[in-house]
């Protein structure tokens, strides 16, 4: 199993569609559907660079901080599920118009502001146990100047 994000960064405008890419490649096909997850990671908090232990090192994205706090110190959800043609929405993002298209590309419709962070891609196949089953893709979302 591989799993990629074509483009790792995507800058959007607010209330612009955001269409993040996801591909994987099953190396025994056939079997049930693999299980596509998209799940939303807020960045660090400011703070934590600046906390002791936090390393307090400037970045220059928010991507090259990725895994340099804790969940517990961020926000965490699924954002959608698919399987087959099934996709299920995560709480937060009922009544929105999200959805996984193709094999596994996340649309967020406009974007909001709430949308700037990590998108983790995980594919599950039960057909298919080695390999890279996540990538990671970073979304920025700016407002108007």
């Amino acid at each position: 199993l591989q799993v990629s994000v074509p483009e790792p960064r995507t800058v959007a405008l607010l209330f612009q569609p955001v269409l993040l890419r996801c591909h994987f490649q099953v190396s025994s096909p056939g079997g049930p559907a693999p299980i596509v997850t998209w799940k939303y990671k807020s960045f660090c908090p400011d703070t934590w660079a600046a906390s002791p232990g936090g390393g307090g090192a400037a970045r220059d994205s928010p991507g090259e901080a990725a895994g340099a706090c804790p969940d517990s110190a961020r926000t965490v959800r699924i954002v959608a599920t698919k399987q087959g043609e099934q996709v299920t929405l995560g709480d937060f993002y009922l009544g929105r118009p999200v959805t996984i298209r193709g094999g596994a590309e996340l649309s967020l419709g406009p974007a909001a502001w709430g949308d700037s962070g990590l998108y983790l891609c995980t594919v599950t196949s039960t057909s298919d146990l080695q390999g890279n089953n996540e990538a990671v893709a970073e979304l920025v979302v700016l407002g108007e100047t």
